[in-house]
């Protein structure tokens, strides 16, 4: 009996020595953090975000519930560089807005801690932000601006389409009937513009830009400003001289005769039709020499009927000599009836032949029906 009591007391003796050396030891482990007082760590910027900018950028957050935060301080290029900044606490919710400037284009890692009045640091919030600058700048593209044509005192503007979501707007810049310089915004989903007092006589050029914002930035983009001159009405050449050949025609007598020098005698009642028996199918090539190279052409016309007959995509191809041939596109037809048309080159070219391949039919056919066909250029 008494060895066994003698046992538990050893045992008992052994436990609280132990127990006495770890309480000695994680006294040296945390004294450092009572021998100065509690540490205290004022609330920490919440809510961060970070707006990109020109050469800057902007940063927001709010400090809820803390009347003793009064400064902040953001750290970024691996916390060589910084800036510091006041905050009036009310103790309840602060919100604020800093600008980072001169800042080279980039992305930064941003680290913000918060100051009370005793100098305690909080922790760290950060966020990643990306600058732009000149060089993102000239990369933007303004919007296509197919053409602009005077015609009855209107300027008609005929813009390509802009997909590019971060381009708000576009700027265009002409002189007014008054004399004045006039800038108009163009809308992304506008393809067409009117302008009813444009100065086409004493300075018919445009000048045009299109302007960019980027996801949360806070400052605006704009590319090179581009110039074109606006044309007046297409003036057609005259036929006189010119010849015409095609890769088949209807060679049937009477009034199935339709050759492809019916597309050149200024006779809508005439039309040029491919061979039908035996039957050709699509493509059909129509070439005309105009006799003479011819300066300043700036593109090929059309007139049509409204039938299946009309072709619906064409490519058109010049040429000086009639042996070198310089593609200037492929081009959709209206399916309309006896308007004319017009297909406008890259540049204006100075040639003495141009050709026209039709590519497909509006309608369910082999064969192609057109009444005449033309060149022009641009009176400015």
């Amino acid at each position: 009996m008494n060895n066994s009591i003698n046992k538990v007391y050893y045992i008992l003796c052994i436990v609280l020595m132990v127990g006495f050396s770890s309480c000695g030891d994680m006294d040296e482990t945390y004294r450092h953090f009572w021998e100065n007082g509690e540490k205290v760590y004022p609330a920490p910027v919440d809510s961060l975000k970070i707006f990109t900018g020109r050469n800057r950028v902007a940063l927001s957050w709010n400090i809820f519930g803390d009347p003793n935060v009064n400064s902040a301080k953001i750290f970024w290029n691996n916390r060589s560089d910084s800036l510091e900044v006041s905050i009036q606490s009310s103790g309840d919710k602060d919100s604020s807005y800093v600008v980072v400037d001169n800042l080279e284009e980039g992305t930064y890692s941003f680290e913000i801690f918060t100051y009370d009045l005793k100098g305690n640091r909080s922790v760290p919030r950060d966020g990643i932000g990306t600058v732009f600058g000149d060089v993102y700048e000239r990369t933007l593209l303004p919007r296509m601006l197919h053409s602009a044509n005077h015609k009855d005192d209107i300027l008609m503007v005929l813009w390509g389409s802009m997909n590019d979501k971060t381009a708000i707007w576009s700027e265009l810049y002409y002189k007014d009937l008054s004399g004045a310089q006039t800038k108009l915004i163009v809308q992304n989903d506008v393809d067409t513009t009117f302008i009813y007092d444009f100065d086409f006589e004493s300075d018919p050029v445009l000048n045009y830009r299109t302007v960019y914002v980027p996801p949360t930035s806070i400052d605006t983009f704009y590319t090179n400003m581009r110039t074109i001159a606006a044309k007046g009405a297409p003036l057609q050449f005259e036929k006189t001289n010119w010849t015409a050949t095609a890769s088949s025609f209807d060679s049937r007598a009477g009034a199935s005769y339709r050759p492809p020098e019916f597309t050149i005698d200024n006779n809508l009642a005439t039309l040029w039709v491919n061979q039908v028996s035996p039957q050709m199918n699509y493509p059909h090539t129509l070439t005309i020499d105009m006799g003479e190279i011819k300066e300043n052409v700036s593109g090929m016309s059309m007139i049509t009927q409204r039938r299946n007959e009309t072709p619906k995509t064409i490519m058109i191809e010049v040429s000086k000599d009639g042996i070198s041939w310089n593609p200037m596109g492929t081009y959709n037809v209206e399916n309309i009836a006896d308007i004319t048309q017009t297909f406008d080159f890259y540049g204006e070219e100075d040639i003495r032949f141009f050709r026209m391949i039709a590519l497909t039919p509006w309608g369910n056919t082999p064969n192609i029906a057109i009444p005449e066909v033309g060149a022009y250029t641009y009176v400015y």
